[in-house]
């Protein structure tokens, strides 16, 4: 397969357009901010395992969630993993919660507490391996008390601060 001559032109023009070495905007400098940028460690949930939406399933206690001051989150199974299990993800805060978006959609986690080393969050997100007994025959119906409990608490999760998670 041939390229032409003109495809080849807009990608270069395209490419020059592109300003690799421009740094993201760093987060505001507002109290809720300065607050909540850092590495935190789960301490307790009402609901194990719970689940961060793209590939983080079936978090348990000592998971880490990482915000930094670029708005990028990360989270990690435990204090251990060196890869973290979340796609590109974004976040920012709106009123009393915390915003996470990841390509073309995003999900809020509610801040309940929220102080220089405390961050208590609540999600409403059922986790997919409670659907695993989910047939096309028992769909309308299906449900089980864990999806219950979801449904009528959400899942209330509580984090630490911590200085060192290596």
């Amino acid at each position: 397969m041939k390229v032409k001559p003109v495809l080849i032109l807009i990608l270069i023009l395209t490419l020059l357009s592109c300003n690799f070495s421009k740094k993201p905007e760093k987060l505001p400098k507002t109290e809720q901010y300065e607050k909540l940028i850092g590495k935190w460690k789960v301490i307790n949930s009402n609901f194990l395992p719970f689940e961060h939406i793209s590939y983080c399933e079936k978090l348990e206690l000592n998971s880490i969630f990482e915000f930094n001051e670029y708005g990028e989150l990360k989270i990690y199974k435990n204090r251990t993993e060196k890869r973290n299990c979340n796609g590109n993800q974004k976040f920012w805060i709106d009123k009393n919660e915390i915003i996470v978006f990841e390509s073309d959609f995003g999900f809020p986690y509610e801040i309940l507490k929220l102080t220089s080393d405390s961050l208590k969050i609540k999600t409403e997100r059922i986790p997919k391996y409670l659907y695993e007994r989910m047939t096309i025959q028992n769909a309308i119906e299906f449900t089980n008390e864990k999806i219950e409990f979801i449904k009528e608490n959400g899942i209330i999760i509580t984090l630490e601060k911590t200085k060192n998670v290596g």
